[in-house]
């Protein structure tokens, strides 16, 4: 069975637009392209040489709630904008948007752009298979999509990649834009060449970066972009040194880009409330197409507490927005090294008076998602299955240093950032309106009845049922104010808000072979 996560919120607030590869100087088996921010509207950017070996540093645009990136296929190369999603393995494109089921999802499809193999000289089609998406947890989230596989030249900047399998969209229900997937074959792991060589593998291979290594900066929700390193990591982007620590299979046994959390808490105002984290509630996978992060109730339900939530109803929990201007994080620990993530990430404002907390329940396997990996500066390395992180920041201009092979392939770089370049601003406790948290075990059955005109993957009728139980201990450090510690027996509610984030995919459920 093949299990894949990709889930983003509903809204893209204004129009997306690709930016092009300008051609840029390469060198010694390098490729680096500058990241400038740029508004959403602009189609240009700056691009600059960096003097490190085989690194590819990409665009990466924060399309309000997902993060894609362009690529060109075929020649002459045809550009396509794409969801970067480091919870699933696939890459597959649009060939046209015929199959869009709404005038919505038609426009989107044309600005993420198209790649059409009568415009090209690939090899195929041969074979095809069946993706089907969404939190198995969650029924109203399932999406799917099936493709057919060719192979074609993939460039990035100046380099090329040389017949990259790829799948070709055939029929998608609720799918808008492709999906560059980075993670391992979820069956065969980091060294399966099933269903086909992957990006990473095929760059590695061909000689365009030394090791198949990949750095992540997604930056803060109010910046635009971020970037994305093949082969190299940015040294003016993160605080201190890298923390090291182990790539562990999913909860299920499948192969993921998955960790364990060592340690929980939310701070406000230097007072710290440390959550327990049972050994049944450590395994969380990163994953960047993920918007909001899904962990299970007994770790979500103290920091929803904390941070003043307020059910809304529809599967998802709202707080009061002068929330997010707290001197206040939520800490989530990997090793010795604490990632804290600022409530202006954590808390996601959609409007006026309309902000909800970036985290929502499940009962299968827990993912940190943007609404997490914003604050943190991510290095995955599949040859030695370690995953290097650190606090991100912002202290300038690139500092690639290229990765090499081996065992110490990722090398020991201190960042150049203080943390100094990172703030959080505010005081004062979070606002509370109320007790949303009902005691004991609870059951939930929710059918989502009707989708707002501007959602994308909204799907009605679907009857969803959920069960939660039990919750850990909060104790708390570091400054005045004692919680009551407690570890007694309590659930809270989730309800769906099945049109404000929706689900783009998540755990498929099932593969079939064409």
């Amino acid at each position: 069975m093949r299990w894949t996560t990709i889930i983003t919120a509903a809204t893209i607030l204004g129009s997306v637009n690709a930016v092009s590869f300008p051609r840029s100087k390469t060198g010694k088996g390098y490729l680096s392209m500058h990241i400038g921010t740029s508004d959403r509207r602009s189609k240009s950017i700056n691009h600059k040489r960096q003097d490190a070996d085989e690194a590819i540093a990409v665009r990466l645009e924060n399309k309000d709630f997902f993060y894609s990136t362009d690529i060109e296929i075929g020649t002459p190369p045809q550009k396509v904008t794409v969801l970067l999603d480091t919870g699933s393995n696939e890459l597959w494109v649009n060939p046209d948007c015929q199959e869009a089921q709404s005038s919505l999802q038609y426009n989107q499809c044309l600005d993420f752009g198209q790649y059409d193999p009568d415009k090209s000289d690939p090899i195929g089609p041969y074979g095809g298979e069946t993706l089907n998406y969404g939190d198995a947890s969650d029924s109203s989230t399932h999406t799917s999509v099936e493709i057919t596989y060719y192979a074609d030249s993939f460039r990035f900047g100046s380099e090329v990649l040389k017949n990259q399998t790829f799948g070709v969209m055939v029929e998608s229900n609720g799918i808008s834009q492709g999906i560059l997937g980075l993670a391992p074959d979820l069956r065969g792991g980091y060294d399966s060449n099933e269903p086909y060589s992957l990006l990473l593998t095929s760059m590695a291979d061909q000689g365009l970066i030394n090791s198949r290594v990949f750095a992540l900066d997604l930056r803060h929700s109010d910046d635009t972009e971020g970037a994305l390193i093949y082969g190299g990591i940015d040294r003016s982007k993160y605080i201190g040194e890298l923390e090291t620590v182990d790539i562990i299979r999913g909860e299920g046994g499948e192969y993921r880009l998955a960790t364990n959390l060592d340690s929980l808490g939310v701070t406000i105002n230097g007072r710290t409330s440390n959550i327990r984290v049972p050994r049944a509630d450590s395994n969380v996978m990163l994953d960047s197409g993920t918007t909001l992060s899904r962990m299970h109730m007994s770790v979500a339900r103290p920091i929803l507490e904390e941070l003043g939530a307020q059910n809304d109803g529809e599967g998802f929990y709202m707080t009061d927005c002068q929330n997010r201007k707290l001197d206040a994080t939520v800490d989530f620990g990997f090793g010795n090294k604490v990632i804290k993530v600022a409530l202006t990430d954590f808390i996601l404002e959609l409007g006026p008076g309309s902000c909800y907390i970036g985290l929502v329940p499940t009962t299968d396997q827990q993912i940190l998602g943007d609404s997490v990996l914003r604050a943190g500066y991510f290095v995955f390395d599949w040859d030695n299955e370690k995953i290097h992180l650190a606090q991100a920041a912002d202290c300038g201009d690139e500092d690639i240093v290229a990765v090499g092979s081996g065992s110490d392939a990722v090398p020991s770089e201190t960042g150049k950032c203080k943390s100094s370049d990172i703030t959080a601003t505010g005081r004062g406790g979070a606002t509370r309106t109320g007790n949303s948290f009902p005691t004991g075990a609870y059951t939930t059955t929710y059918t989502i009845t009707s989708c707002p005109d501007f959602e994308r993957e909204c799907v009605t009728g679907v009857v969803t049922t959920q069960t939660f139980s039990d919750r850990p201990t909060v104790t708390v450090t570091a400054g005045a104010g004692a919680g009551d510690g407690d570890d007694d027996n309590a659930a809270w509610q989730p309800t769906p808000l099945g049109w404000m984030f929706a689900v783009v995919g998540g755990f498929a459920l099932g593969l079939n072979l064409v």
